[in-house]
């Protein structure tokens, strides 16, 4: 596709060149005008088709699908089950730890520190550890990826959670290779870190 893009940029500036030369003297437009819109249709078609722009594009397409799958996703059904007797006993932690792991098996392994009621998730899946890491390595990329997406599906879960187990619980997202980073947390409902602001 490189060849492409050369190829067509040249005939653009011969075809530019022949358009001007052609009106100037013989008043005649039409030739050196598709000559031209043809030039700009192979660049066009050659830049978009390029491996680069290709992976980013698709890279951004495969994350904001699965982040949209993780929104359409709803817990409430599965935390409204979880009542009686002690809220926050370990087994009521456990009942909504295999909710989490459910609603976000598509996206990787979840886990629970029980020293400080922190549901953690990790992501496996190709694309959403493909998405984590350009978003680590540039986070103003997050809004053409659907962050927003995830980050709002993990707000209202934290929320959920919280009321589930009657206390403080924080959900959060940790960047794959290296798990101690987190990239969005939310306790409560209410956002307490998000990298895409940095």
């Amino acid at each position: 596709m490189i060849f492409l893009v050369i190829f067509g940029g040249l005939m653009l500036i011969l075809g530019g060149f022949y358009l001007a030369n052609s009106w100037q003297r013989y008043r005649e437009w039409k030739s050196g005008t598709v000559i031209v819109v043809l030039s700009l249709i192979a660049v066009t078609f050659g830049t978009i088709n390029l491996p680069v722009f290709k992976g980013h594009q698709q890279v951004s397409n495969q994350s904001s699908s699965s982040s949209q799958q993780v929104s359409q996703s709803s817990f409430s059904n599965g935390f409204s089950t979880i009542n009686g007797g002690q809220q926050g006993s370990p087994n009521h932690q456990m009942a909504v730890l295999r909710q989490l792991q459910k609603g976000y098996s598509k996206l990787g392994t979840v886990s629970f520190n029980k020293e400080n009621n922190t549901y953690t998730i990790k992501p496996t899946a190709d694309n959403t550890v493909q998405a984590v890491k350009a978003i680590v390595s540039d986070p103003s990329q997050a809004s053409q990826m659907g962050w927003s997406n995830l980050t709002n599906s993990i707000k209202k879960n934290s929320s959920q959670v919280s009321t589930a187990l009657n206390g403080d619980y924080t959900i959060r997202i940790v960047n794959p290779d290296n798990t101690d980073q987190a990239v969005y947390s939310a306790k409560n409902g209410k956002t307490t870190y998000n990298i895409a602001d940095n």
